[in-house]
């Protein structure tokens, strides 16, 4: 009797289990927390997130737009964590290998980081790889390496040729490599695919300034600010007015650039050149 006993308690248990997987409700409260999130309502977010993988520990998108937040907050440890379980039960998510990369070079970790980007290419699934092409380009562009960037550069846009961000990046590369027409008509394109583009104006400023042309140089800077504050902007109009002599105008525009951007180095340095001794 004992034996039976014990037998139904156990099979209930498995039942009461397989209730608690609720994929349906999951999914109600997976979507509340994406709209919560894109109205900046984050711990919201963090706790529909949570409820969503209380009623489905195996939604893997649940967990990986959660390490998003958790990243977006700079909370690194949370992230890491929550996207390692994404990879756990989806390890062909070529995108949880991109989030997860993301953490490790924002924590100083620039090999892992590197590793985890090529291995989401390597993974050759239909999802969208381009994120981890453009990432590992960035890693090469900052050891200066502007051939193999311009290599993963192109490779990103061949993937989605829309991208004004990854065309921008390409165009920078091309012109630290002194291929400034090249850079220049890859800019414009970019710039009819959005105007706006902070960093496409920028760039376009920086293609003038390396061909001497300052007067075009300073429109695009200036187009940049008009559209958001950019301290680097500030800091090129700076040295740009300071070489032609204008130095209360390029203090103006050092000052914009500190007030933006107050503990850069570079920006100080600058200043105490151009001030009056």
């Amino acid at each position: 009797m004992k034996y039976y006993l014990l037998l139904i308690l156990i099979l209930s248990a498995c039942v009461s289990q397989e209730t608690k997987v609720n994929s349906h409700q999951s999914n109600v409260h997976y979507n509340l927390a994406l709209e919560l999130a894109q109205n900046a309502l984050y711990q919201n977010s963090l706790d529909e997130f949570t409820k969503a993988i209380s009623l489905d520990p195996n939604n893997m998108n649940a967990y990986r737009k959660k390490g998003l937040v958790h990243f977006g907050l700079r909370q690194y440890d949370e992230a890491e964590k929550l996207f390692v379980k994404a990879i756990s039960l989806d390890p062909h998510n070529a995108q949880a290998h991109i989030n997860l990369g993301m953490v490790k070079y924002y924590t100083g970790d620039k090999v892992a980081a590197k590793n985890l980007w090529q291995k989401s290419v390597n993974l050759k699934t239909d999802d969208n790889d381009s994120k981890a092409l453009n990432n590992i380009a960035n890693l090469y562009k900052e050891d200066k390496n502007y051939k193999k960037a311009t290599e993963y550069y192109l490779l990103a846009k061949n993937q989605d040729s829309g991208n004004t961000m990854y065309l921008n990046n390409l165009a920078d590369t091309l012109r630290l490599q002194g291929e400034l027409e090249q850079a220049n008509l890859i800019l414009k394109n970019s710039l009819k695919l959005n105007p706006r583009g902070v960093n496409t104006n920028f760039y376009i400023g920086m293609v003038y300034r390396d061909l001497k042309e300052y007067g075009k140089a300073m429109e695009f800077f200036k187009k940049s600010l008009r559209i958001a504050s950019f301290p680097e902007a500030h800091f090129q109009i700076a040295q740009i007015e300071f070489s032609m002599k204008n130095r209360g105008s390029a203090l103006k525009s050092i000052e914009s650039a500190i007030q933006s951007s107050p503990k850069n180095l570079k920006y100080q340095n600058f200043r105490d050149i151009i001030s009056p001794s």
